[in-house]
């Protein structure tokens, strides 16, 4: 046996759904006919449920009538109406039948209940065929009719219990729907803080290569000596781990051991290549990554904090590889997108509480804003957070 495909009640026409679900609200019946307003046609369209050998059988069908009729019946007030066979205005065609054999149930009764389509705002018909006693209900006297009084009852309730399916159907359409939309912004906002921190990455990768730069030229303007990086020297430098603060003296070191194996060149420029670079990482005196990890290394809520304090340590960096102040306007036109001052101090005010946090929890990382960034430093040197270290 085949297993039906599992999906939400909602993902179907509401129509649709109630008429599945009839059978198990009123166990028994022969057969239930809605005809409706389908709003991917256009137009009306119609389908049955019918027992047969104990199972019911949901069936596509044709009614053959004029529009005006429909259209009168769509239109009635009325919420519900009670009907004899002999009362209904159109015939039913099958498929594959020639006609349905409706008008021969002679011990049937007709309930019509009408819903409201919000797409035309005329009625949805339900024909639900009925026992002419009260079978339908349970283990009843079978002789025992349906009365006048069971007749309203019975379109009263069942019109309020298919409202109500209605309404909850379109309820957790909605809510899915939110949580539909909450999920892609989700994924959108992650998507951009990834992209955002690959940027901060590269940006960092090349800032390295600049500061380098600026203690070889530091060097140039003491030895009268030019110094080169290669390609591979800079690749190994955009790789580099290790503390920012030992950077100077392994470029120092570097720009020594090539300077001495070039002692017999004749050009004046002098070429660092990977292999007069050595890092050795063991060495430092705190084993922290100043290449920023992934934000999920934090709990979610400090995300974007976490990744402020990495564009601003960053941008520090580039600041500093220009031998420029480390003022806000400085430090602001290296980020990603570029900042002003007063947006920056916004900023710190606003993760005032999440940055001292992150600074008790990391206090390896963002040496440059710690020690040499103002707006950042007056946070750190607040009396509580002070109190709180040395406690």
């Amino acid at each position: 046996m085949n297993k039906m495909k599992r999906v939400f009640s909602f993902s179907e026409k509401p129509v649709l759904f109630i008429l599945k679900i009839l059978p198990s609200l009123l166990p028994g019946i022969e057969k239930v006919i809605t005809v409706y307003y389908s709003p991917d046609s256009a137009s009306i369209a119609s389908e049955l449920i019918r027992k047969e050998n104990g199972e019911y059988i949901q069936e596509f069908f044709q009614v053959s009538d004029s529009h005006s009729i429909f259209s009168r019946l769509r239109s009635d007030n009325a919420p519900y109406s009670w009907l004899r066979k002999e009362d209904l205005p159109f015939e039913v065609r099958s498929k594959e039948k020639v006609q349905l054999e409706i008008f021969n149930e002679l011990n049937n009764s007709i309930l019509l209940i009408r819903i409201q389509n919000s797409f035309d705002t005329k009625n949805d018909l339900f024909f639900i065929y009925f026992n002419k006693d009260l079978s339908n209900f349970g283990s009843i006297n079978p002789n025992k009719l349906l009365s006048t009084e069971n007749k309203t009852i019975i379109g009263h309730i069942l019109r309020n219990s298919i409202i109500t399916f209605i309404q909850n159907n379109q309820n957790d359409k909605d809510l899915f729907a939110t949580i539909n939309e909450n999920t892609r912004a989700m994924i959108k906002e992650r998507n951009i803080l990834r992209d955002e921190l690959e940027i901060t990455r590269e940006k960092y990768k090349e800032g390295l290569i600049r500061l380098s730069n600026s203690y070889l030229t530091d060097l140039a303007k003491s030895n009268g000596v030019t110094y080169r990086l290669s390609e591979g020297a800079m690749k190994k430098i955009r790789e580099y781990t290790g503390d920012i603060g030992n950077l100077k003296p392994v470029i120092d070191q570097a720009a020594c051991y090539a300077e001495t194996m070039n002692l017999e060149e004749t050009t004046g420029d002098v070429l660092i290549a990977d292999i007069h670079l050595v890092m050795d990482e063991k060495k430092e005196p705190r084993q922290r990554e100043t290449i920023p990890g992934p934000v999920g290394e934090v709990p979610v809520k400090y995300n974007k904090t976490f990744l402020l304090l990495d564009k601003l340590e960053n941008a520090a960096l580039h600041v500093k590889s220009k031998n420029m102040l480390l003022t806000g306007a400085n430090i602001g036109h290296e980020f990603p997108t570029p900042v002003t001052p007063p947006a920056i101090t916004d900023a710190l005010k606003k993760h005032k509480q999440k940055i001292l946090f992150l600074f008790r929890e990391y206090p390896d990382r963002w040496e440059i804003i710690r020690t040499e960034f103002r707006p950042v430093q007056n946070i750190l040197n607040a009396k509580p957070f002070r109190e709180q270290l040395s406690a």
